[in-house]
């Protein structure tokens, strides 16, 4: 699950009173807030995966919710590869509906902010390329980000979202899959590999120089 999807945001819809985010794997609470029973994650994990087992040997397809009234009233949701329980003051009709709108809502939400990072990122860096560029060979900086690019592909899937073309870096921002983490970690390790070059060709002080500049501009970017 991606970290940065604001499940408390639920707690907004009415009649919900608490949630627990619980692993499928093992019954392992990922995440809560609010008012919950102490066996919630018991409940949660136990019912949707004999849902989930029930389903199949049915061949009735997925399971979108399952909603359980009894001493507490709870909605059940596969969500991300977990269970995704949430608990009712009452039991409201229709209110599966709202949940999964709302679940929506919110992962569109991350994915525009998580695409508005990446190619921030992105165009920091091509700030940077520019002003090494400028005063270097062109041709030996495009094979060297290239040949960063092939080495970092390992980093996991922030690799395959980021082309480098001509002398800017491009960025897919059809970012679903990621997370701001894996964003930064990717990102960092790109400008470490670019400045361990610049200090080969330029030394220390100048590349030092260069970079406070662009940081400058970047500052004077952002309060625009």
């Amino acid at each position: 699950m991606s970290p940065d999807i604001p499940l408390d945001e639920l707690m907004k819809i009415p009649d919900i009173k608490g949630f627990a985010l619980v692993s499928s794997e093992d019954g392992s609470i990922l995440k809560s807030g609010g008012i919950t029973p102490g066996n919630v994650d018991d409940l949660v994990a136990f019912t949707g995966s004999a849902a989930e087992i029930m389903a199949e040997a049915c061949n009735v397809g997925d399971i979108e919710s399952i909603k359980g009234v009894g001493r507490e009233t709870l909605v059940i949701l596969p969500f991300d590869k977990n269970y995704l329980g949430l608990v009712l003051e009452q039991n409201t009709e229709n209110i599966e509906e709202k949940i999964r709108g709302s679940l929506g809502e919110l992962k569109k939400d991350v994915d525009s902010g998580i695409g508005k990072l990446f190619r921030d990122r992105a165009e920091q860096l091509n700030m940077l390329l520019r002003e090494f560029v400028e005063n270097s060979d062109p041709e030996m900086w495009k094979g060297y980000i290239s040949s960063g690019l092939s080495a970092l592909s390992k980093e996991g899937k922030v690799s395959s979202l980021i082309k480098l073309e001509g002398l800017e870096l491009n960025v897919n921002t059809n970012v679903e899959s990621l997370n701001r983490d894996e964003i930064n970690k990717f990102m960092k390790l790109l400008l470490d590999f670019i400045v361990k070059k610049a200090l080969s060709e330029f030394g220390k002080q100048q590349t030092k120089m260069i970079v406070q500049k662009v940081i400058r501009e970047i500052s004077e970017k952002n309060k625009g």
